[in-house]
């Protein structure tokens, strides 16, 4: 099957860059917080940077997952199989050869692994839990695909047939 380079200096559309946080919930913070009313935006975005850093390591390192602080929910890399209808190309091999080319994962025994957050519990309830979402940065999403390809057997395995996701981290 023929593959059709990228044009890699074609035009690109940029996402605009914003803030982790604003001036208006800094001023929020401190008014809940008068202690720290000469804390700058800069240092108040560092120690969130910092704590989003830790979570993300925390994360990849332990295998029953981490729970959010005020019960906001919880992260765990899984592992499944993958789809046998669904084929991931391959780019890098692709541009090198100039033939279609699929990745295999035989690195990982044909295991792919995912972030999974869960804002549900038997133990507590989250009010409007429905309208919580997560999408991960670039930077937890390539640390967990290095670390995964080294330990894939450590995280908690799930056959997409028969087990579901809500009944292992009930019995976790």
């Amino acid at each position: 099957m023929s593959y059709k380079k990228p044009n890699i200096t074609g035009p690109r559309v940029k996402k605009k860059l914003t803030h982790i946080m604003s001036e208006l919930e800094l001023k929020y913070f401190k008014n809940k917080h008068p202690e720290y009313k000469d804390l700058k935006l800069s240092e108040f975005n560092n120690v969130i940077k910092k704590f989003n850093h830790n979570i993300i390591n925390e994360v990849i390192e332990n295998r029953n997952g981490v729970a959010l602080p005020e019960r906001i929910g919880q992260f765990i890399i899984m592992s499944f199989s993958k789809a046998q209808h669904k084929k991931i190309i391959d780019f890098g091999e692709s541009n090198k050869t100039g033939i279609l080319s699929y990745h295999k994962n035989w690195e990982t025994d044909r295991r792919i692994g995912k972030i999974v957050f869960q804002n549900t519990s038997y133990n507590y309830a989250i009010k409007n839990y429905k309208f919580w979402g997560f999408k991960a940065t670039r930077t937890f999403k390539s640390n967990m695909s290095k670390i995964f390809k080294k330990k894939w057997a450590k995280y908690i395995y799930i056959d997409n047939k028969e087990t579901r996701i809500s009944t292992v981290l009930k019995n976790k």
